[in-house]
């Protein structure tokens, strides 16, 4: 298998592809690096595609936020359905790969701890919800882990998601000037979005239980109301939840009511219902001995043939074979 390596300041990347190029139409900004910080930015474009093979990074921690579009992240071997407003950070050491991508676009930041002051790190490090964003596939397997250390996702609503986004114009802004103030500019707005996003990680618990209103229709508050809407289908993923209904919580006819959730989500409700689902599956097979009869009731599949169709057109294995891959012992 052949390897190719590129060094972009203190960043390795190793690419090992068995992708066949006529599977994947996908493709990189050049990373941008800065001669005075420890941080690379990339946007990456997958329009439509199978599978980009495998990336391992070295020496380098990735946060990602993703901007639109949906597909599969592979992570050490464990697949993740992402879609726009999922944000998470990968570990040195990590090798990953994107499949069954559709408009898939990912802010990347590539940065090793060094950009940080001391001072930085350690309230980086006093922040719970900044561990929770991260993905460490190697940890399924290990008993003392709790279910909810495992599942790190980070959703994003429609408004924190543009706020994030702007955030990410003034990095960008500052980080491609080359002045000692543009430099800690950038390393202090990079370190508030962090910040931010870990508190956001914390809140995103305790928001679950609170109840979505219907609200007038102003393009900020539709914004509004649609954030209400994914935390209750969050909260009620397991019923046979429809595009009427859900409509019906914002006083909007269903067929604009769909036109306002693809825009902001990029995908349909129908497909955001189905990952939610598919994110609860994973965490029962890993941690419960439950049947995928059971698991199939529990969230919201008519049967377990359902289950085991849809599982495995989205991660390519059998919710059997991920239990034995994954299963916490």
């Amino acid at each position: 298998m052949p390897v190719y390596e590129q060094l972009h300041y203190r960043y390795e990347y190793r690419f090992f592809s068995n992708a066949r190029p006529e599977l994947q139409r996908c493709f990189f900004t050049d990373i941008l690096t800065h001669p005075r910080l420890p941080l690379g930015i990339r946007q990456e474009f997958f329009e439509q595609g199978n599978d980009t093979g495998l990336h391992k990074h070295e020496d380098f921690y990735a946060f990602y936020i993703v901007r639109s579009g949906s597909g599969v992240h592979l992570i050490n071997d464990h697949p993740y359905a992402i879609t726009r407003g999922n944000v998470y950070v990968l570990s040195p050491g990590t090798v990953h790969a994107y499949r069954n991508y559709c408009q898939l676009v990912i802010d990347a930041f590539y940065f090793q701890p060094e950009v940080f002051r001391a001072d930085e790190l350690l309230a980086l490090h006093s922040l719970s919800g900044f561990w929770r964003l991260f993905i460490v596939p190697e940890q399924l397997k290990q008993p003392e882990v709790r279910e909810e250390a495992i599942d790190h996702h980070l959703h994003l609503s429609p408004e924190k998601q543009a706020e994030i986004e702007q955030k990410i114009a003034e990095i960008h802004s500052e980080y491609i000037t080359l002045t000692p103030d543009a430099v800690v500019l950038t390393r202090s707005q990079f370190f508030r979005m962090l910040i931010h996003l870990a508190r956001w990680q914390n809140e995103q618990a305790e928001v679950k239980g609170c109840a979505p209103q219907a609200i007038a229709q102003t393009d900020t508050q539709q914004k509004m109301g649609l954030a209400g809407i994914l935390r209750f289908c969050e909260e009620n993923y397991h019923e046979p939840l429809n595009v009427p209904q859900l409509a019906a919580r914002m006083f909007l006819s269903p067929s604009r009511f769909s036109e306002i959730f693809s825009h902001e989500v990029g995908m349909s409700p129908a497909a955001y219902i189905k990952q939610l689902r598919l994110e609860r599956v994973q965490t029962l097979l890993r941690t419960t001995v439950l049947s995928t009869t059971n698991i199939a009731h529990q969230v919201g599949f008519r049967d377990s043939a359902q289950l085991a169709r849809v599982f495995r057109s989205t991660f390519h294995l059998t919710p059997t074979a991920y239990r034995r891959n994954f299963r916490i012992q």
